[in-house]
């Protein structure tokens, strides 16, 4: 499925606005199917609330303790970043 089903820590940036410890932990969905969610729902969010507009925008979003994967994602080469899109849009 593309995912570990685990709680993660994500950072301020992705909190809910709960006020809870635990509002900054999120549960990695599974991945299968994300390549034709504009192809079921036009306006398709991504995130766990729908906040990102693309795929490449949920990265962005991503800090906590995935901050270095965030960072590894940025300093990718234009041609491996896009392949790697291609494969997640190919899920």
């Amino acid at each position: 499925p593309y995912t570990d089903l685990l709680l993660h820590d994500m950072g301020t940036g992705l909190a809910s606005p709960t006020g809870s410890p635990m509002a900054r932990e999120w549960r990695t969905p599974p991945l299968w199917g994300v390549g034709l969610a504009r192809a079921v729902r036009r306006n398709a969010g991504f995130l766990h609330d729908g906040r990102a507009r693309t795929v490449e925008e949920a990265i962005l979003w991503h800090g906590g303790e995935a901050e270095g994967s965030r960072q590894r994602f940025v300093e990718l080469p234009a041609a491996d970043r896009a392949e790697l899109m291609a494969f997640v849009r190919s899920l």
